[in-house]
């Protein structure tokens, strides 16, 4: 799988919704996370996007197959998520904050 360097941003993954960033990229992306930081424990919190929650499963997925565990929020503001980051490094999926696009069914 190929991912566009340019989705990776100095603090978060940016992209569209499925043309920069899919299912497939966000499992990937929770794999490569947990691998990197040899992290054991994680926190995951979406927005209220359509894609959020397939993203967020992805994500969760690809982490979950590198071992760790993982503490779902759902959908949850930024700040409660960073609060949160005690159980374990956070992640936010969430989608591009460009103009908005239709998202694809």
């Amino acid at each position: 799988m190929n991912l566009n360097p340019g989705i990776f941003k100095a603090y978060d993954v940016r992209g569209l919704y499925p043309s920069e960033v899919n299912e497939e990229g966000a499992r990937a992306i929770g794999a490569a996370f947990v691998a990197y930081l040899q992290a054991k424990r994680i926190a995951v919190g979406r927005d209220m996007r359509l894609s959020s929650p397939a993203l967020a499963a992805a994500f969760i997925d690809g982490a979950t197959a590198q071992g760790a565990d993982v503490v779902d929020y759902g959908m949850v503001a930024t700040d409660m998520l960073l609060l949160r980051g005690r159980v374990g490094r956070p992640r936010r999926r969430r989608a591009d904050h460009r103009v908005a696009q239709p998202e694809a069914a």
